[in-house]
């Protein structure tokens, strides 16, 4: 998935089994252990968004907010507890949370606030090199999904319009999405050509044509030669 990495911190097991379950757009990496997602946060990695449980043995969570934000300021936490206090809220916004959750909540409205947070950071982060870094999952996505991936999806996933996805890809790559995607599609194309017995009708299919005209029609405009001729050049 193209969607951005979010981190679970809950010593329940169940918790973050019925998150993976309901946040499947999301890759998730969780942590049973505060004090082993504290360690892993001393290092800069490409996390945006934290689930933190509050009620957690060894380091509390607040505590774990508190050293996590240390190096981590950007990353947005949400505070997640089962015991309804405004002072745990308070507590827990004075040590630089970002929201705040009573369990058991709403999936619905804990996904409004996750997609609400990277939606944010999409729109108001400047930081050439993060742009730079979403291009790149954006271009792996297309290679890795290239039969059914569509601009609209990616800038659902991302939580951002299609418009800015596509100016964004413009602007760091010197070509267009569409030019890509096709581009990304006829090199799987020759792949299978080369290392497959696939027909055309089949290799067709397999990236996403309505007809193998479609396909063998824009092959050829690229490569300057049928499928069965560069089949027959480079198998």
């Amino acid at each position: 998935m193209i969607s951005e990495k979010i981190a679970v911190i809950d010593d329940d097991p169940r918790v973050i089994k019925s998150l993976k379950m309901a946040l499947t757009e999301y890759e998730i990496i969780d942590f049973t252990d505060s004090k082993k997602a504290v360690v892993f946060f001393q290092k800069l990695r490409d996390i945006n968004l934290i689930l933190l449980d509050v009620m957690m043995p060894g380091i509390d969570g607040i505590s774990a907010l508190e050293e996590i934000k240390k190096t981590n300021k950007d990353t947005a936490v949400i505070i997640m507890t089962a015991y309804s206090s405004q002072d745990i809220a308070v507590q827990a916004l004075v040590n630089h949370a970002d929201d705040f959750i009573e369990k058991p909540f709403n999936m619905d409205i804990l996904k409004d606030k996750i997609r609400g947070f990277l939606r944010q950071r999409f729109y108001f982060n400047k930081n050439v090199a993060d742009r730079e870094y979403k291009v790149e999952r954006i271009k792996s996505f297309i290679q890795r999904n290239y039969n059914e991936v569509t601009l609209d999806i990616i800038a659902e996933e991302m939580c951002l319009s299609s418009k800015y996805v596509s100016r964004m890809f413009k602007e760091q790559t010197g070509m267009s999405y569409r030019d890509f995607y096709i581009e990304a599609k006829m090199e799987a194309a020759k792949q299978m050509l080369k290392n497959t017995a696939f027909n055309v009708d089949e290799i067709s299919y397999q990236l996403g044509y309505q007809n193998p005209e479609s396909f063998m029609r824009i092959f050829k405009s690229k490569m300057r030669l049928t499928p069965s001729q560069y089949r027959e050049k480079y198998s």
